[in-house]
């Protein structure tokens, strides 16, 4: 059946094209556009009958808010995920059938400038250090309606000059410096059909970018939380501090009402305030609305912040005096948002203080859980790559990142160098110096990540995909090599902690040392691929590499006679990466781990690793049977600990060791998280056995310490499994549930190994 009236621009198809747009051409604001406000573009269209299935298809450069008859299409307006434009561009698909009309319908999009355009804002706004990324055309769309008919008929209205254009509300928009809106310029009924559009201006026709379309495969940007102030405070005169209980990525919302029109409410927003209860630091964002006197409920569109205090001025909070008479706050929130992957594990044990630690990071992961696994939700929001490896079994315990990690590998495909080098930060929008701008710690989630997400999901997918870059990031390193081993001129394991001095630059690590273990790995990695592949001439030619590595890793650190590595201070971090990555002898293993538990025991159980060494000292340790030591390193509670940041008050785990809260290091990072690995696999005791893929295994082995309870949930690609421990006196009592045609086995405490079907299983030992 014909759905649309003839006099539409549409393409009739009898399937749906997926691999982009059939009737859309690319559009932008006339050329003459001036300021910093917003475009917005509106399209009407008749259909006679409603479809059967109706799907509208974005792209939106920078991001981009979609409506149908006034309906947003998705819950924010964050959408348009960050890529190597160049590359690859993403779009989505919105079901909007429900969203339709017999007669006449609108649709309607509002532009942002986000990573696509990145220029500087402001003096006195927030801006991340460094060049960043600007476009010559700030603003790009390509719209199309898909509807499909009963018959089984496609049809499509796509963006063409047709489409009329104007600017928006929104005056100002910037991914680090934030969004402003002035309620005057609103346009009601704008997203309408029948409005009034006869001084708008149609849209300009372009040529289309260079980026391959590829459709989002991973879950979308979505309102999960919302926060009301646990306090409203007046530090200053006219200035109001609203507290919230969570420090999160954040929209904010409000209702205001009264004043008159031209008044401008600010909003200072960030997660650092002093005793004072001002905030303060380098990264503050200010924002401001400007209301046109009449009542007004307003969240921002593409923007969001790592916020936990917002500070107002220009209005009053509601019951509050008010002889200037200022707009008036009726309700403010925090508005949690985040790319929403599914949660597939839970944690809880006797201890509380792990139960919070769990609590901590995941709330710092959660805020990190952007377009890219993000290093922080406010200064940066880039990137990062070594959290995307390191940090890959902590996310996938509690998140399903199957489609979501493969997107952050294509990242690191498309912004490879074409000499193999990968930086530090994928997508590639800004460019730095030295270390930060390349780190072989940092580009080793080329082959790290893909290797990982194979062994996790059991889909060699992701490996076809990445075999070259990664041979190509190993070959690199090797050019770069001299006498076997890695550079060190990079970050090292950044963060390391206990030697003194403030965060920064590895001190007790050699960084030669950490980078050709890290070479190390990735020869192991690629061999590992290869054969998967069934490309055995590489597999052994890769651990051939590996080998030479390790002699060449021993000869310059490793001392037969002591047998120990070199070090500057703590062999914490340097043995760890040596254990893991396969560096030494088998007969030298266990003097590298003693040596390890020797140095934490002269330390009062300090762990000295940081952003990098921190999870390879935990493997390492759990691997040799020595949880007993890790329980008493995560139980602490002084400097230094994840105890010692809760007793600070923080929500979300924070950048350094010791909690830092000078304004300079942010409150919300993941990157020292990996005790959530251990907290899965080996105190609720789920975990692959070695050499297992895709959970077609399943090793129930807790390490209880002098916990007497805990329980774990995974959903894994197989099924799920759950494992509950309890200690009753002498007692050990466990219960394991097994998916179907998943081979399992319980390693007890006491050393027993028991065989476990499908289904549940009940196991008690005295």
């Amino acid at each position: 059946m014909n759905i649309l009236t003839a006099s539409l621009t549409l393409a009739v198809a009898a399937t749906d094209a997926a691999s982009g747009f059939e009737a859309a051409r690319w559009i932008a604001p006339p050329a003459q556009t001036n300021g910093t406000a917003l475009p917005i573009f509106r399209k009407e269209f008749f259909i006679a009958a409603p479809p059967s299935n109706a799907t509208l298809r974005v792209v939106g450069l920078g991001d981009y808010d979609a409506l149908v008859n006034g309906k947003r299409v998705a819950e924010t307006g964050i959408n348009q995920p960050w890529s190597q434009y160049e590359k690859t561009l993403y779009y989505r698909d919105f079901d909007v059938t429900a969203l339709l009309v017999p007669g006449t319908n609108c649709a309607g999009v509002m532009l942002a400038n986000s990573f696509w355009h990145n220029p500087n804002p402001p003096v006195g706004r927030y801006n991340k250090a460094g060049p960043q990324r600007t476009a010559e055309e700030p603003f790009r769309l390509c719209a199309e309606l898909i509807l499909r008919g009963s018959d089984g008929t496609v049809q499509r209205v796509g963006s063409d000059a047709t489409w009329r254009t104007t600017a928006g509300p929104v005056v100002f928009s910037h991914i680090f410096a934030g969004e402003d809106f002035d309620a005057r310029r609103q346009l009601s009924g704008w997203d309408l059909a029948g409005y009034d559009d006869g001084g708008w201006s149609p849209a300009r026709l372009l040529v289309p970018p260079t980026g391959v379309l590829e459709r989002q495969s991973w879950p979308g940007f979505k309102e999960l939380d919302r926060f009301t102030p646990v306090s409203v405070k007046e530090p200053a005169p006219g200035v109001f501090l609203y507290s919230f209980a969570q420090n999160c990525s954040a929209q904010l919302r409000f209702e205001a009402a009264g004043g008159k029109a031209g008044d401008r409410i600010s909003f200072r927003c960030g997660e650092h305030k002093n005793d004072k209860d001002r905030l303060f630091g380098g990264y503050v964002v200010d924002c401001s609305v400007v209301t046109d006197g009449q009542p007004l409920r307003h969240q921002w569109m593409s923007y969001y912040l790592g916020m936990q205090y917002v500070e107002v001025a220009g209005a009053v909070p509601e019951g509050h005096a008010n002889p200037n008479q200022l707009p008036v706050i009726k309700r403010l929130e925090l508005v949690h948002v985040r790319t929403a992957l599914p949660e597939v594990g839970t944690f809880h044990c006797s201890s509380e203080l792990f139960n919070r630690t769990h609590q901590l990071i995941d709330w710092a992961m959660r805020a990190n859980t952007s377009h890219v696994l993000t290093d922080c939700p406010h200064r940066e929001k880039l990137g990062w790559l070594e959290c995307a490896y390191l940090l890959a079994p902590s996310f996938e315990y509690r998140y399903d990142c199957r489609e979501w990690f493969g997107k952050i590998a294509r990242d690191i495909r498309d912004a490879q160098l074409p000499n193999g080098k990968v930086l530090t930060v994928a997508p590639s929008y800004p460019r730095f110096g030295g270390g930060f701008d390349y780190t072989l710690e940092w580009g080793a989630a080329a082959v790290l990540l893909p290797w990982h997400h194979y062994q996790w999901y059991g889909d060699p997918g992701v490996l076809r995909d990445s075999f070259d870059s990664m041979k190509r990031f190993t070959d690199f390193i090797g050019t770069e090599a001299k006498d076997g081993i890695a550079p060190g001129s990079g970050l090292g394991d950044w963060y390391d902690y206990g030697h003194g001095n403030p965060p920064g630059e590895s001190r007790f690590t050699p960084t030669d040392l950490s980078a050709t273990a890290t070479w190390a790995l990735c020869a192991l990695a690629v061999s590992r691929t290869a054969d998967v592949l069934g490309r055995s001439a590489e597999g052994a030619k890769y651990r051939e590499l590996h080998s030479k590595i390790a002699a060449d890793f021993q000869r310059r650190f490793f001392d037969p006679a002591s047998h120990k590595l070199r070090h500057t201070g703590s062999p914490q971090c340097a043995n760890a990466m040596a254990l893991c990555a396969d560096l030494v002898p088998l007969g030298d293993r266990a003097a590298l781990v003693e040596d390890i538990i020797a140095d934490l025991e002269k330390r009062d159980w300090q762990q000295t690793p940081g952003d990098v060494g921190h999870v390879y000292f935990i493997r390492a340790l759990a691997d040799a049977g020595r949880s007993d030591v890790l329980h008493r390193v995560y139980s602490r509670e002084g400097k230094g600990s994840y105890g010692g940041i809760l007793r600070k008050g923080l929500t979300s785990l924070p950048e350094t060791w010791d909690a830092m809260m000078d304004g300079t290091q942010s409150l919300n990072h993941c990157m020292l998280g990996h005790v959530m690995e251990w907290y899965y696999g080996y105190v609720g005791g789920i975990r692959q056995p070695a050499g297992s893929i895709g959970w077609q295994r399943v090793l129930i082995a807790p390490n209880p310490g002098t916990l007497t309870s805990a329980e774990a949930t995974v959903q894994t690609p197989r099924g799920r499994v759950t494992c509950h421990w309890r200690k009753d006196g002498p007692k050990f009592h466990l219960e394991a549930n097994i998916p179907p045609g998943v081979e399992a086995e319980a390693l007890m405490p006491s050393g027993n190994r028991h065989q476990l079907s499908s289904g549940l299983n009940t196991i008690e030992e005295p």
